[in-house]
């Protein structure tokens, strides 16, 4: 599984982990995962009541997939999902999950970090707070 996408509803992490599992063979070594929630305080605002996730270019699902393709290439990964909210958010929900699989701890890790390093440019999609 190499693949990325958005959702307007929230997802339920546990249950994206275990297909993403099921999906594994005896190359792996390592999964590593990162499950972002929204979290306060707001850098802009504070004590924010919701948060819009706007996408930023017409096709996120083909950008999201493309930074998984990119990141199995340059880590020499077996499997990636990105998954991300899009649309209006509220404080402590879901809004991204990034599983990645393969051989060794440092590529794993390496790779997940790069994937949120690059979806916190905000290249796809926007984080506004609002009051």
């Amino acid at each position: 599984m190499i693949t990325g996408y958005v959702t307007t509803e929230p997802f339920n992490a546990v249950e994206l982990y275990k297909l993403f599992l099921e999906q594994e063979d005896d190359t792996t070594g390592t999964v590593v995962l990162h499950h972002g929630h929204i979290k306060r305080p707001g850098k802009q605002v504070p004590d924010f009541a919701k948060v819009i996730l706007k996408p930023l270019v017409p096709d996120v699902d083909s950008k999201l997939a493309s930074l998984a393709e990119s990141a199995r290439e340059r880590f020499g990964l077996n499997q990636v999902l990105i998954v991300h909210r899009c649309g209006v958010v509220a404080a402590k929900d879901s809004v991204l999950l990034a599983i990645v699989s393969g051989a060794t701890r440092e590529r794993c890790f390496s790779a997940c970090s790069w994937i949120v390093d690059e979806i916190k440019q905000e290249h796809f999609i926007s984080l506004i707070e609002v009051e």
